[in-house]
């Protein structure tokens, strides 16, 4: 009786939205198999068959490793921009959503472990032999500096951030100390206090940039 619902539901179920529960299914294969081995060492035969799908439709579906990558990348940081941060920042002044994307960000390695810890694998081929993943986290760093530097700058016209800093800058300092704190945490978690460190580096944004 049980199986015959399942089904009549997958019957059901519209060709768009089992396209979106395969690509759903496939990329979280590849996550899993990426923070365990690497990227360089995933194929699209183990995330074909970690999914319950064949190499050919990974293949089919996204056209190349390549291509998956940055499937994988966009799902990873659209519900991140989507869900967290962008609410996190909303009507905030700049200092204020400097401060917000500081404590954002280091929750994920929380909430979606797995998620971040795939991307900082990632991170760390990045600095190898290939050059597909240092163009796609190439354009991850530049869209989350970018996010920090307009929040300086605004917050340096509404008069909270002091005007000689340098914005660029400022913003590159602000996600290195993010992206330090996580990589210690993804490498031993529970290492030192989580929610301390948040504060932390709130605390650090505010006396080195307010006025």
């Amino acid at each position: 009786m049980a199986q015959a619902a399942a089904k009549l539901d997958r019957k059901r179920r519209t060709h768009a939205e089992r396209t979106e529960q395969s690509d759903k299914l496939m990329i979280r294969a590849a996550i899993k198999l990426i923070g365990r081995q690497g990227y360089f060492r995933t194929t699209l035969a183990e995330i074909g068959e970690e999914s319950g799908y064949s190499q050919g439709l990974v293949s089919y579906r996204f056209g190349s490793k390549e291509g998956l990558l940055k499937a994988l990348v966009d799902r990873i940081t659209h519900r991140f921009w989507n869900d967290q941060m962008h609410p996190a920042l909303e009507g905030l002044p700049g200092l204020d959503a400097l401060c917000a994307m500081a404590d954002t960000y280091p929750k994920e390695l929380v909430a979606r472990e797995s998620r971040l810890r795939a991307l900082y694998v990632l991170m760390g081929e990045a600095l190898g032999p290939v050059p597909e993943i240092r163009q796609v986290l190439a354009k991850l760093n530049d869209d989350l500096r970018s996010l920090a530097e307009k929040s300086i700058r605004r917050g340096i016209e509404e008069g909270q951030i002091k005007k000689d800093v340098e914005p660029a800058i400022e913003a590159a300092t602000c996600l290195a100390l993010l992206r330090g704190i996580s990589m210690q945490w993804l490498i031993d978690p529970g290492c030192f206090d989580l929610a301390a460190a948040r504060e932390a580096v709130k605390a650090t944004i505010r006396r080195s940039l307010a006025i």
